[in-house]
């Protein structure tokens, strides 16, 4: 039973964080603890996912000799694997921006920050770096496979189509039959688990970080470097947005498209690994 109904679980997180006051902080599910790194990586995972997303990611690339100057980190968000699942989050931007800023301060990260983001961990690594104000010096971001909407004046026939789509999952929650065909086609395309699809974390994110039209704005006013990395055929995200975006962003958004689905596939990977020695190597000589 996830630990959001437990009504004990409940009451006493929300006495302790919401109360109290007590800071939220996402928990790291890994942590190569390196001293002294010349760069700090991050991962964000996606949502109904866990930081499970970067294991072979961070097995591969902390056995590249070009990396050993790099700490990497994998978070679980709020509602997913180890990190704070209750029903009094409110699962928004606030909520998320403020967890992984107490993180990275529990984790006592210091140094250039790169925070690589996959499908809705890519939209809460925009907003931290845009919209929030770090504790840390966040010099990159690299975001693989962000589910964009434009704004709601632009939006067209496909986001209004995705719109509506993806924001009746949670609401099927109760129909086995059908979440079942749904968890089973996602799963093809994605590290996406349907043992979180009831959850309100679930529910609550998909409302207020996938569906939410505020995230193309975000990503026109980015002012680190980025590169957004896509898949040629994945079926969860409008190709056109993120290309727009880049052209209207162009200052500090490139956006490639690769071989693969939603997921984080080799083809993947490999872009990620060299704009992350790119990174290190103008840290390095700054």
């Amino acid at each position: 039973m996830p630990r959001a109904n437990s009504k004990f679980y409940n009451f006493r997180t929300r006495v302790w964080h919401k109360i109290l006051r007590r800071p939220i902080h996402l928990k790291a599910a890994y942590d190569s603890k390196l001293k002294n790194p010349k760069l700090t990586v991050v991962f964000l995972h996606g949502i109904s996912a866990t930081s499970d997303t970067w294991r072979t990611t961070i097995r591969q690339f902390s056995k590249n000799p070009d990396l050993k100057d790099v700490r990497f980190i994998a978070l679980d968000l709020l509602g997913f694997g180890v990190s704070l699942q209750s029903t009094w989050l409110d699962y928004d931007y606030d909520d998320y921006d403020r967890a992984l800023d107490a993180a990275l301060r529990h984790l006592k990260v210091e140094g250039p920050v790169v925070l690589v983001g996959h499908s809705m961990g890519s939209l809460i690594a925009a907003d931290y770096a845009t919209n929030y104000q770090p504790s840390f010096d966040i010099v990159h971001l690299i975001l693989v496979s962000p589910p964009v909407l434009m704004s709601e004046e632009l939006a067209k026939l496909p986001d209004k189509v995705y719109t509506k789509s993806y924001g009746s999952l949670h609401r099927l929650a109760n129909d086995e039959p059908v979440m079942e065909v749904i968890a089973n086609f996602i799963q093809r395309f994605s590290s996406f688990s349907s043992k979180y699809i009831k959850t309100p974390a679930f529910g609550r994110s998909m409302d207020n970080i996938i569906l939410n039209h505020k995230n193309y704005r975000t990503f026109t006013k980015i002012k680190v470097p980025t590169l957004i990395i896509h898949g040629h055929f994945d079926p969860l995200v409008m190709r056109s947005n993120l290309k727009h975006v880049a052209e209207v962003n162009s200052k500090y958004v490139r956006f490639v498209s690769v071989m693969g689905h939603h997921d984080v596939s080799a083809q993947k990977r490999s872009k990620m690994l060299i704009e992350l020695k790119k990174v290190l190597r103008e840290e390095k000589a700054k």
